[in-house]
């Protein structure tokens, strides 16, 4: 855990909420997150599981979890959701994304009080080749170089989430339970994620408009 850390605590991470200003369109809510996503990116560095992947299986995998990667890493980060945040995102993004992307946030946030639980569910997912981006035009739902590498190292990671999540809860069954809830809960982050990447897709203008690492989430076929 001290990982992310030494990627994802830094003191510019740490003294400033997101975001630190409201927001009325998607490129300015995105661009201000550039920060946070770095240190997502620089948290996956020191994974060595994911260190030993080639590197277009590394930047598939952080393309494809860019968005859930969001809603599991903003409780770590904060113990409430701002007031700005909620306010910026109904101003961004249409009334019915809006709506699931701050139920999304929910969900998460009630894991908040355990960060352990939160960071490996964190890299549990980050090492996830399954329930991708499916585009025909780009990148996104090729197959990647080695899955089985990529299996291996999260099964490892699996694992650990199990055992703690059984450390945690007063009987198999409780965690049995809880695992769960959790499974339903990322894949609803999923979907709510899969929304709004079609959403931006559909505005090439705020993608145009994204500064270059986050305009790199939403790649073209001519840059491939």
């Amino acid at each position: 855990m001290g990982a992310y850390e030494r990627a994802c605590t830094s003191e510019k991470i740490k003294t400033l909420s997101f975001p630190s200003i409201e927001h009325s369109c998607p490129h300015t809510f995105y661009n201000e997150y550039q920060d946070r996503e770095i240190a997502s990116i620089e948290y996956c560095k020191l994974i060595p599981e994911f260190n030993r992947l080639s590197i277009y299986d590394r930047i598939r995998l952080i393309r494809n979890h860019f968005g859930t990667m969001f809603y599991i890493n903003e409780p770590i980060l904060d113990q409430y959701k701002p007031n700005i945040l909620i306010r910026s995102l109904h101003k961004s993004f249409d009334t019915n994304l809006a709506t699931n992307m701050l139920h999304s946030m929910d969900l998460m946030f009630a894991y908040a009080n355990d960060p352990v639980l939160l960071k490996l569910i964190l890299v549990v997912r980050s090492l996830s080749s399954s329930i991708n981006r499916f585009r025909n035009d780009t990148d996104m739902d090729r197959i990647y170089d080695d899955t089985r590498a990529i299996f291996s190292g999260q099964n490892i990671y699996v694992e650990l989430l199990w055992r703690y999540i059984l450390y945690r809860t007063p009987s198999e069954l409780d965690a049995v339970k809880f695992f769960n809830k959790l499974i339903m809960d990322l894949l609803a982050i999923q979907h709510t994620y899969l929304m709004a990447d079609c959403y931006l897709y559909s505005r090439q203008d705020e993608i145009d408009r994204l500064e270059p690492l986050m305009q790199s989430m939403w790649p073209t076929s001519n840059e491939l």
